[in-house]
C-alpha cells in the first residue's frame, strides 16, 4: 500500500512544481522545452522515478486496481493502530510501541544509491507509521563497527494520534539514561 501511495501523492502534490508559477524555472527554446528543462535540473533521480510511479498509479484504468485498494487497506492499518491504543472493547491499551527504525545498522551516505529496492526495504519499519498517520520518534541506541566506520542502530518509539509529547519524554528519559 505504501509503495502505491506514496509515489501517487508525491506525484500530485509535486505536479505544481512546474517552473510556471512555483519551484525552479529553466527556459529552453518553448513551453514544453521549458517543462523537460525545469523538471529534469529540479528534481533528483529518486524524486522523478516517484513522480513517474505516481503518475502511473493516477492515470485512467490504475487508479481504481491500485490507489483506492491501497487507500483501504491503509485504513485497515490506521485502524489496527488505533486498536492497539484504545481498545474496543474497554481493555488499557499501550501508551506507545517500539518497534526497530531500520532492519540494520545505518548506510553509509551515497551506498545504496544505485539499488532503489534495497533503500526502499529500509523503510520497512517505519511505513505503517506514516500511512497510519501517526507521530514516532527514532533514537539512536549503539553505534556498531562496520568497516572501519561506526554506525548507528536505532529503535522508534510509535505514539497516539496528538500525543507527541508522550513519545517526546519517553525519549527524552531513554537519552538522559
Amino acid at each position: 500500500a505504501y509503495y502505491i501511495i506514496l509515489p501517487a501523492e508525491a506525484s500530485a502534490n509535486l505536479a505544481r512544481f512546474d517552473g510556471v508559477r512555483y519551484g525552479l524555472h529553466k527556459d529552453g527554446e518553448n513551453l514544453i522545452d521549458d517543462y523537460f528543462k525545469t523538471r529534469g535540473v529540479g528534481f533528483g533521480k529518486e524524486v522523478r522515478r516517484r513522480i513517474i510511479i505516481g503518475t502511473h498509479v493516477l492515470s485512467a484504468g490504475y487508479h481504481d486496481a491500485y490507489y483506492n485498494k491501497a487507500q483501504a487497506v491503509r485504513e485497515l492499518i490506521r485502524q489496527d493502530f488505533v486498536n492497539v491504543f484504545n481498545p474496543p472493547n474497554g481493555e488499557t491499551g499501550v501508551d506507545a510501541i517500539i518497534t526497530p527504525t531500520t532492519a540494520g545498522s545505518a548506510f553509509k551516505i551515497g551506498e545504496k544509491t544505485k539499488d532503489p529496492l534495497s533503500m526502499y526495504l529500509s523503510d520497512i519499519f517505519t511505513i505503517s507509521t506514516n500511512l497510519a498517520g501517526l507521530p514516532a520518534i527514532s533514537i539512536p541506541i549503539k553505534k556498531y563497527p562496520l568497516d572501519g566506520d561506526e554506525l548507528p542502530v536505532s529503535f522508534q518509539l510509535i505514539g497516539k494520534h496528538f500525543h507527541e509529547e508522550d513519545i517526546l519524554s519517553v525519549g527524552k528519559i531513554y537519552e538522559k539514561e
